[in-house]
């Protein structure tokens, strides 16, 4: 077995100075740090990761933090997208993930404070991001990294995230110019996440500048499946409504059967993310794809990166 008293032998250094490189230790130069991993490569060695946590006093691993609230929060497609990002780019640090997820902030927090102390986790991705954050306070008093998914809230935050305010305003522009919308629904959860929050104010600024009527509808997040009545009376009392948007293809999925089945009529709708898209069918259908499994990608990125603070990730208006 390759070990690395014999990479240090090959690339001519000390044991320690091997250790530190296939470590990325930013006090051993770039250059050097890059000959000493393609020797690593070149002779198949393979590090012990249990002795690396035990030199090192950390797991080699990263902990992925859901927003509080119910478990079917997981099975969200936009999340697992999310976390084939993150795992792609972890098996290529030959690293593993561990999630995170709890139905209360305080749960939560009690969660993470465990992943810290006993799993020595040091590194984590929030797929939140929210103001006043127990769960970020826990992190930056015990000293560890992390990255947000979403807007950072305090200074010098990292994250990953899509200009949603942007997106909201040209998912506008496109119903308008497209299917000549002038009178819009925007659909939203009760709890307006941050990323909603952005997407209605692009959404409002563009309906302001080209004189389109908007309207706002907010959906309780418990019991969605039995919303179906309300939220058909409540487009039945607005039929003169010719466009609809909303915030996430699941909410788009609701909306846009109650239209076809129960109100038989085809509203031209746009929804953010298509893990729907089988289901979310026809030529007035239109999603804004954000590519969540580049953000997790992006994330593990940010997070390992010595000097990188954010990354914006692109959006596109697609149609199935």
């Amino acid at each position: 077995m390759v070990t690395i008293r014999d990479i240090a032998e090959r690339a001519a250094v000390s044991v320690s100075t091997a250790s530190r490189a296939l470590n990325n230790n930013p006090r051993i130069s770039r250059e050097t740090r890059l000959r000493i991993q393609s020797i690593a490569t070149e002779m198949g060695y393979q590090p012990n990761y249990n002795a690396k946590t035990l030199t090192n006093g950390e797991a080699n691993a990263v902990g992925v933090i859901f927003p509080p609230g119910d478990m079917s929060t997981a099975a969200n497609p936009f999340f697992v997208d999310l976390l084939m990002g993150i795992n792609t780019q972890l098996r290529l640090r030959n690293a593993v993930l561990s999630v995170a997820i709890a139905n209360t902030t305080e749960e939560l927090t009690k969660n993470v404070l465990a992943l810290i102390s006993q799993s020595l986790i040091h590194h984590f991705i929030l797929l939140y991001s929210k103001a006043n954050d127990p769960v970020v306070e826990l992190l930056k008093s015990q000293g560890v990294q992390y990255v947000l998914v979403g807007d950072p809230t305090q200074d010098n935050e990292r994250y990953v995230n899509n200009n949603n305010r942007l997106a909201g305003a040209k998912a506008l522009e496109y119903l308008n110019r497209h299917f000549n919308s002038r009178h819009v629904l925007f659909v939203e959860s009760e709890m307006e996440q941050g990323f909603e929050k952005q997407r209605r104010l692009g959404f409002e600024s563009a309906a302001q500048q080209l004189g389109v009527k908007r309207e706002l509808l907010k959906l309780p997040d418990k019991a969605m499946q039995h919303l179906d009545q309300a939220v058909a009376q409540y487009l039945d009392n607005r039929r003169d409504i010719d466009g609809i948007m909303t915030t996430d293809d699941l909410i788009g999925m609701m909306v846009y059967q109650l239209t076809r089945q129960q109100l038989n009529r085809q509203v031209p709708l746009i929804s953010f993310n298509k893990s729907q898209s089988n289901i979310l069918i026809g030529d007035q259908v239109r999603f804004v794809e954000l590519y969540p499994q580049h953000m997790g990608e992006a994330a593990v990125r940010v997070l390992f990166s010595e000097t990188k603070q954010f990354e914006m990730l692109p959006f596109t208006i697609e149609k199935v």
